[in-house]
């Protein structure tokens, strides 16, 4: 096993733990989001490639923990009924998204967000949706 891949393992071993969102997400749901999240914890890591490890835990150590919150501020987002509530969980998803991407990072009002969905959008495909959106706007830079 790499440095690399010794250094993700350590710094976003706990990610699977977040995102099972305490059993509100089906398998299948869990696993593709937290496939989804490790691609952005190994972008993370390559960044930190010519760093000690002491440095390289203490500069990943936000990511880490912004990266959780946001994917499971992500599945609540997908699962919650009540709309003050969901709204709440859009903002956290910008604020953590911004700690991962730049202050620049904005995504679209909510109310926007829910009227491009398909009416009886189940939890798997709310996810995809703020995934693409988050990929789109991370983009822009």
């Amino acid at each position: 096993m790499s440095d690399l891949e010794k250094r993700l393992r350590r710094t976003f071993s706990s990610m699977a733990a977040y995102e099972s969102l305490e059993d509100a997400l089906d398998e299948k749901t869990a696993t593709a989001m937290v496939k989804w999240g490790d691609v952005f914890a190994r972008q993370f890591v390559l960044r930190s490639s010519q760093m000690d490890d002491d440095v390289a835990d203490e500069y990943l150590a936000p990511y880490a923990s912004a990266l959780r919150k946001m994917m499971r501020a992500i599945g609540h987002c997908a699962v919650e009924k009540d709309q003050t509530a969901r709204l709440e969980w859009w903002n956290r998803i910008e604020q953590n998204a911004k700690t991962l991407f730049g202050d620049r990072f904005m995504l679209p009002r909510m109310e926007i967000w829910l009227s491009q969905l398909s009416a009886g959008s189940d939890a798997q495909s709310m996810i995809a949706s703020i995934q693409k959106l988050i990929e789109t706007q991370k983009a822009k830079g």
